[in-house]
């Protein structure tokens, strides 16, 4: 059976692909030396092919040729390919996923809403990993002569693994799109690359210098999992925005009952969970940005369901007057209590606490909340 040659390998000894490659070799030696241009041309009739020399010496010539070159230069090829990592020291690089590319087939698409089916629903990481990052929450751009767009899916499907029918992506498009237009990612990589980690239990992204991701999609991608970190390694000028922080207060031992309690910073003189001045701030934002992504836990749960309840409260810088934001979690009876949905805004120097609110003979202790500041 032949072996295919697909011009990054070289072919397995004893193929017939393998024994084409080196007779094209000999044929091209030969060719370059005219005394012994005959003889290697026996070589190519005694496996069987029709041969002419003075009808087909350029056909043989250019053929030898190419199947040389390609071969001669598939380490190379191989080297540059696998010198481009996805994930490099525990670290998945943006940049390296930015330019892996699928293609559209059917078509024409028309403008409007219209679902266009892909070649395959996954990609293929320069190093080797197959993942199937398509979803809701993916944009994606899709090249075509008339110019380029950026759409986020509103619908996807056929596109986990295994899946028989093309993988078909819904998007509002404001182009025509065909068979053949490339699509690649709408982030610089970065989505891509956060899926990838995600799916392998967590870790970090690098915004690297080699990847188009904006500060939008920095700030968007910091809020997609909340086992995946997003490390900046642009230059300012580029406007991405900084590394995220995180933003820590406590209450040590067991909650004053039927009390409204604020949580201290690790660095307060006392951490003890019986704090109810109003006016404390937690802390300081240190920069302008978004808060998300509230985590806390506790040592003990609380008495009853209503136990617990977590509130993440601002003040303007002006009046120093606390209000409510959307932030919310409440522990019950349970350890633990997050709000990954909710965001706040808040300004450089802007107070903030951590309200939690307890019952009538509370068991609710040892508590630590964290805030995420985008």
């Amino acid at each position: 059976m032949a072996t295919a040659f697909s011009g990054s390998t070289i072919p397995p000894l004893g193929s017939k692909t393998a024994a084409d490659f080196l007779d094209a070799r000999k044929l091209l030696i030969s060719l370059l030396t005219p005394r012994s241009s005959f003889a290697a041309g026996k070589t190519f009739a005694g496996r069987g092919r029709p041969f002419s020399f003075q009808e087909k010496e350029m056909q043989r010539f250019l053929k030898a040729t190419a199947i040389f070159l390609l071969t001669a230069f598939a380490p190379l090829a191989a080297s540059a390919q696998t010198s481009n990592l996805s994930k490099a020291a525990g670290r998945y690089v943006a940049g390296a996923y930015q330019g892996i590319s699928n293609s559209v087939i059917g078509g024409p698409y028309a403008t409007g809403t219209v679902s266009i089916q892909l070649a395959h629903p996954w990609i293929e990481t320069p190093d080797g990993r197959t993942i199937y990052p398509y979803s809701t929450s993916l944009p994606v751009t899709i090249f075509n002569p008339s110019g380029s767009e950026t759409l986020t899916p509103s619908a996807v499907s056929n596109c986990s693994a295994n899946s028989l029918a093309p993988c078909t992506i819904t998007v509002t498009a404001s182009n025509t799109h065909g068979q053949g237009d490339y699509v690649m990612s709408g982030t610089g990589g970065l989505y891509e690359a956060a899926f990838d980690a995600n799916g392998n239990g967590g870790g970090n992204v690098v915004v690297d210098p080699g990847s188009s991701a904006t500060a939008t999609n920095v700030t968007n991608a910091r809020a997609l999992y909340t086992n995946v970190g997003i490390e900046d390694e642009k230059t300012a000028a580029t406007g991405i925005a900084s590394p995220s922080l995180l933003l820590t207060a406590i209450g040590t031992g067991t909650a004053t009952a039927s009390s409204t309690l604020y949580l201290l910073s690790p660095g307060a003189a006392t951490n003890a969970f019986t704090n109810t001045t109003a006016t404390n701030a937690t802390f300081v934002a240190p920069r302008t940005g978004t808060l998300r992504n509230l985590q806390c836990t506790a040592t003990t749960g609380g008495v009853n369901a209503s136990s617990g309840a977590v509130t993440v409260r601002s003040a303007a810088v002006s009046s120093g007057t606390f209000s409510n934001t959307s932030i919310t979690a409440t522990f019950g009876a349970a350890t633990s209590a997050a709000d990954t949905t909710h965001t706040a805004n808040v300004t450089l120097g802007q107070p903030i606490q951590i309200q939690v609110t307890s019952q009538a003979s509370e068991t609710l202790a040892g508590v630590v909340c964290t805030v995420q500041l985008n």
